[in-house]
């Protein structure tokens, strides 16, 4: 096999995927995910595949691990409300769109989608999507209005408390704003529900890198290059990947054929679903029949590993307490 730079071999896949050559991004991706298990751009382009393949569960599954490590991730969200709709559950389908909208409250095509399914399930079209504090905070924070946009925040959270998309946005801003203290807390407490969570562990690493604790970074540093390993080449965690070399990380390219057999995906879900709002905790119950047939098994190896480091905790510096998340 010849061997071909990880950024280059993620860019022909996605080229793949936007030939409709489905079956081919679908080998070479499940290829890529034998070297680097856990490489979050690899999934996302293998839910992708899967669900122009229309086959809605086993997108479902990998965009549920992208959301496991990125909980704002658009592409994810956007994938998800679509296998909710197939499924008939409109309610998780729209809770997934609206955290879709939340990222870019701007963007016509998404406002257009929402109101199309809030229509679907009520029988009345809006005339136009009503600003969620997400939104708001985040129009707040692109604006650079970064007081206001950490007051919606506190308040959102207080009104939904398992919003880890709105901590991490949360612990971001504290970061920006040098409020390093404050921003480690939030990622600690991310972290003792989704050890992978990529923001939440870059914050953990770099602020106890910040004050000389380096060693006590190394589990946060390490599970962000099990994400992404061009992070294992930058000194701090706090350094984009980005900017290192395309080559330094590379593996053999599967040598593709019509007809390569492509191993099926572990379909059990990820008991972080739970922690991941109401509107998902709602679709989880509406699937329950479908995850009955899945037999039970071990913990998911995308949640195997290093548990989060408790020395990333400094003095406590909270929001106000949240109020119970809902029913």
């Amino acid at each position: 096999m010849a061997e071909i730079a990880l950024r280059a071999y993620v860019k022909e896949i996605d080229d793949l995927v936007e030939r409709e050559q489905l079956d081919e991004a679908i080998a070479h991706s499940r290829h890529v995910l034998e070297t680097y298990p856990k490489h979050l751009d690899t999934y996302r382009l293998l839910g992708k595949a899967y669900l122009e393949a229309k086959r809605y569960g086993d997108a479902a599954d990998l965009f549920q691990r992208v959301l496991s490590a990125i909980p704002d991730d658009f592409v994810a969200h956007i994938g998800m409300s679509i296998v909710r709709e197939d499924e008939g559950n409109l309610d998780a389908s729209i809770w997934h769109m609206e955290r879709a909208f939340e990222t870019n409250p701007a963007n016509p095509a998404i406002q257009q989608e929402l109101r199309r399914l809030i229509g679907k399930r009520d029988g009345v079209e809006p005339h136009k999507v009503r600003l969620t504090r997400g939104a708001l905070a985040r129009m707040y924070a692109h604006g650079e209005l970064y007081p206001q946009a950490i007051a919606e925040l506190r308040s959102a959270l207080q009104e939904e408390a398992d919003r880890p998309d709105l901590q991490v946005l949360l612990a971001n801003l504290y970061w920006r704003t040098d409020q390093k203290e404050q921003a480690a807390d939030v990622a600690q407490q991310i972290l003792t529900k989704l050890p992978f969570c990529r923001d939440a562990n870059r914050i953990a690493a770099g602020y106890l890198q910040g004050v000389g604790r380096v060693d006590e970074a190394t589990p946060s540093h390490r599970r962000l290059a099990s994400l992404d390993p061009y992070a294992a080449f930058v000194e701090t965690a706090m350094i984009d990947p980005i900017g290192v070399d395309a080559g330094s990380v590379h593996l053999e390219k599967l040598e593709w054929r019509p007809g390569h057999p492509v191993a099926a995906p572990d379909l059990r879900r990820p008991t972080w679903t739970d922690s991941l709002g109401a509107g998902l905790r709602a679709e989880t119950k509406q699937t329950a029949a479908a995850a009955a047939a899945v037999p039970e098994g071990p913990i998911p190896n995308w949640l195997a590993g290093d548990t989060p480091s408790q020395a990333a905790t400094p003095a406590p510096a909270t929001p106000p307490a949240p109020a119970a998340p809902p029913p």
